[in-house]
């Protein structure tokens, strides 16, 4: 971990100067500017102080309480970042690493095709439709994967948000819908997408 960016983040986060992070854990103000500025790496037991004060639910940021609650979460849900031309998995529920379809998939991979051609299809014209530039608030998609040939059909909202440092996320909230309701689905509407915008 960049224990410097961490203690940076944190500070931003919660408004404290480093005068205060220091006395919070236990070490001087120049030590806490060393470790910030990467001319110094803590020791274990400092280490361990700052882990358990940033990870502390009450300071946590939304973005890791969102990642928290993600991992636990029994549906299917993911959170990806972008990562050049494509995005890569961030944060995994329990329901989506038990999903056959996505059992393969580990946090930090890029999406592929072989979870889902039409899934990354669409991630990708996501991407291009410019869910990362403010202007969409949300996007309903559908979509089919074939796995072990089985056809699997899904509807997903994806939508994206900005953590406080400005990097962007895009937290995917997925249902499996049987062939007749991802027929109908589909059918109401002109194409696999439809994006929600502020306009």
């Amino acid at each position: 971990m960049d224990w410097g960016k961490a203690l940076r983040a944190f500070r931003a986060r919660t408004g404290i100067n480093q005068q205060s992070l220091a006395e919070q854990l236990g070490i001087s103000q120049p030590q806490v500017s060393r470790f910030e500025a990467g001319t110094a790496t803590p020791r274990e037991a400092v280490i361990s102080a700052i882990r358990a004060l940033i990870e502390r639910p009450d300071n946590r940021s939304l973005i890791d309480g969102l990642m928290t609650a993600i991992q636990f979460s029994p549906h299917v849900v993911c959170l990806v970042q972008p990562a050049g031309d494509n995005v890569r998995y961030v944060a995994l529920s329990r329901g989506f690493r038990e999903h056959p379809q996505f059992r393969k998939i580990e946090v930090g991979q890029t999406v592929r095709k072989e979870a889902s051609q039409d899934g990354e299809t669409l991630l990708l014209r996501a991407i291009g439709s410019g869910v990362f530039d403010g202007e969409i608030t949300a996007i309903d998609a559908v979509w089919t994967a074939e796995v072990d040939h089985q056809t699997n059909h899904w509807q997903g909202i994806m939508t994206p948000i900005r953590s406080s440092d400005g990097g962007w996320y895009l937290h995917c909230a997925m249902k499996q819908l049987g062939p007749d309701t991802y027929s109908a689905t589909l059918a109401r509407r002109d194409g696999p997408m439809v994006l929600h915008t502020l306009t």
